[in-house]
């Protein structure tokens, strides 16, 4: 991910911070639309009081603020990896969620969700779908050949 990226993402964090939750509703409204296959992956309950939308704004944001020191996000990439393992989440599930994710911030910041601010946040859900993809891989192979098994 290229610097100049990583700075329009920080300097999206303004926009974030008052429309993030606005953004993942959208994001889940439309990814589950599009791909109700993915729902199961979902707590329902969450989808339904409003905490998922507030715990993935919440990531974003963290995310965002943290680009330049991914390895303060350790234990949340942890933790959030171990939930996906739980759900099963795969490799092919983030081009999904990163399509619906750049959908739902040009749908909520509308012309301030300028090409060139689309194109740095789609190198840093690259970046961080690769960090987690590797985290889980890891995970779903500690799953399958546990030690002293």
């Amino acid at each position: 991910m290229l610097q100049a990226q990583k700075d329009l993402v920080k300097a999206t964090l303004p926009a974030l911070k008052e429309h993030g939750e606005t953004i993942t509703q959208v994001f889940y409204k439309q990814l589950l639309e599009a791909h109700p296959e993915v729902a199961p992956m979902f707590a329902t309950g969450d989808q339904e009081n409003g905490r998922q939308a507030q715990r993935l704004a919440a990531a974003i944001l963290a995310y965002a603020g943290n680009i330049d020191r991914l390895d303060l996000l350790g234990p949340a990439v942890t933790q959030i990896s171990h939930r996906h393992a739980q759900t099963n989440v795969l490799p092919e599930h983030y081009p999904i969620v990163g399509h619906h994710l750049l959908a739902a911030i040009h749908s909520v910041l509308g012309d301030a969700a300028t090409p060139e601010i689309l194109e740095a946040w789609g190198a840093a859900y690259g970046q961080l779908a690769e960090i987690m993809i590797a985290r889980e891989r890891t995970i779903y192979a500690q799953a399958q050949n546990p030690s002293g098994g």
